[in-house]
């Protein structure tokens, strides 16, 4: 009898430590707790890359909010993708800049986590960044003129620097960018630019990977307008250039093209810049340093419409009268007798075409603005490098 009473006694004390252990049904379960972890994508030195996203984990809860907050205190802007748990930013972040990432889940129960994490990004040995961007800001050119952006480096991704610079214009024409060479892309519209378009050019160059570790730096606008349609054609064959305005023929002037040694080149050319008065030196174009010599020259010339980086010009040419309208004989340039050289001067402007019909010699691209020499199709092909 005692035995019974032992095991009666020690089976009650069982079921009372089962159920004081939550095994009873009717005893709520707890929450699982929630918690948040963050990464970045880093370089050697540990510092965050400022253009990809930035990798959130959340477990028992679902994210529902990443913020990233400069150390001025103002807000990045950017896209969280919950499905992926990722928030990637609208624009590269700033090199070797500070920022603080909050990240916020929440549980089933409606609980909320938060998570804090302060990143550095790169702070690359090398950069790159726009040398110049043609043509400047407030500037009033012809309907012909491109968009240049020349870079102070050779650019590997060329693709990801060109989704971070934009063209807009109050006429929304067609346009496309092309890269000349691995540091120079040029914009230019299908057709010509109408009259009193006003075209803004947007670089956000800042924080884009442009390839092989090296970083881009800053951020630019430029603003121009287009107020002239002007545009040229030199005939070397008749030793003459008709000069019209929109489709209206103003005046047909002659003049004195490169010689037989030195062709003027041929294309599309347009104006660069022009000068009142330039000191031209054979020796500055890989000619005679050596006076005497029948190719050494070094003169001031006036009226100068600039054309070619390798140093064409539509100029007076008054010491060379005799030749204007006869016989081509300059070295590449297209010679002017002094009024008319003034007149053409001051009727042209940057931005404005010039047509020199010699197929013998074909301008390159990026021997000034040859843009105009290649078709739409070939233009408006996608030629960017990853």
């Amino acid at each position: 009898m005692k035995e019974m009473a032992y095991l009666a006694t020690f089976a009650a004390v069982s079921v009372l430590t089962l159920v004081g252990c939550g095994m009873s049904a009717a005893s709520p379960s707890s929450p699982r707790p929630s918690a948040i972890t963050m990464r970045t994508v880093t370089d050697a030195s540990g510092r965050t890359e400022p253009d990809q996203p930035i990798h959130c984990g959340v477990t028992h809860a679902e994210l529902t909010k990443v913020s990233v907050i400069r150390s001025n205190g103002s807000l990045v802007t950017g896209s969280l993708d919950m499905a992926a748990g990722t928030w990637t930013p609208s624009h590269p972040l700033s090199l070797d800049a500070r920022y603080t990432v909050t990240a916020t889940a929440t549980d089933s129960s409606g609980k909320s986590v938060t998570k804090r994490l302060n990143i550095e990004t790169v702070n690359p040995a090398a950069t790159v960044t726009a040398q110049s961007i043609t043509p400047a800001t407030g500037a009033e050119v012809g309907n012909a003129q491109p968009v240049t952006v020349v870079f102070t480096k050779p650019v590997t991704d060329e693709a990801a620097v060109q989704k971070v610079l934009s063209v807009t214009d109050t006429d929304r024409v067609t346009g496309a960018w092309h890269w000349m060479t691995n540091r120079r892309v040029d914009y230019r519209p299908r057709t010509s630019w109408p009259l009193g378009d006003k075209i803004t050019v947007e670089g956000d160059l800042e924080g884009v990977n442009t390839g092989k570790g090296l970083w881009a730096t800053g951020d630019y606008t430029h603003s121009f307008t287009v107020d002239s349609d002007v545009h040229a054609v030199v005939d070397p064959h008749t030793q003459s250039m008709a000069v019209y305005r929109g489709s209206e023929l103003i005046r047909t002037l002659p003049v004195s093209s490169g010689g037989s040694h030195y062709r003027t080149w041929g294309g599309y050319l347009v104006v660069l810049d022009k000068e009142a008065k330039i000191q031209m030196s054979s020796c500055s174009v890989g000619l005679s340093c050596t006076p005497g010599n029948p190719d050494y020259y070094n003169l001031p010339v006036l009226w100068d419409v600039h054309l070619t980086w390798s140093g064409t010009y539509i100029h007076d040419a008054s010491w060379d009268n005799a030749a204007i309208g006869r016989v081509d004989n300059s070295h590449g340039c297209v010679h002017l007798g002094a009024s008319d050289a003034k007149w053409f001067y001051n009727t042209v402007q940057p931005g404005d075409l010039v047509r020199v019909i010699n197929p013998s010699k074909p301008v390159a691209l990026d021997n000034g603005d040859g843009d105009w020499n290649l078709s739409w199709s070939q233009w408006s092909i996608p030629n960017a490098t990853r």
